[in-house]
């Protein structure tokens, strides 16, 4: 069974992606199919991971950076305060990192 915050962190960027196909006019496919597959905190970490490898965002970042709305990034929500204990310090950093990059 999926923890609370974690479940709270899944809902969140789900809402997120809803929001994001509304105002942004972008569907994450791919996004949509992992959350499915990993759950919100799994897809994350494997996002921030290949993020951290290859030293490029993800395509969602770069698509919501372009549209101006970095709130709507899935690393927005990793650097909030009540999901911090669902990951370590060097995502949360990598995150915020790429959210100060502007």
């Amino acid at each position: 069974m999926m923890d609370k915050i974690a479940f709270q962190f899944e809902n969140e960027l789900k809402d997120k992606m809803l929001r994001a196909k509304k105002e942004c006019r972008y569907n994450p496919t791919r996004f949509n199919q992992m959350l499915s597959q990993h759950g919100g905190v799994e897809t994350a970490k494997r996002l921030i991971g290949s993020g951290i490898a290859s030293g490029n965002p993800s395509d969602g970042y770069t698509t919501l950076y372009l549209c101006g709305r970095l709130d709507l990034t899935m690393e927005h929500s990793v650097c909030k305060p009540e999901y911090q204990s669902l990951f370590t310090t060097e995502e949360i950093n990598y995150c915020k990192r790429l959210l100060e990059a502007k």
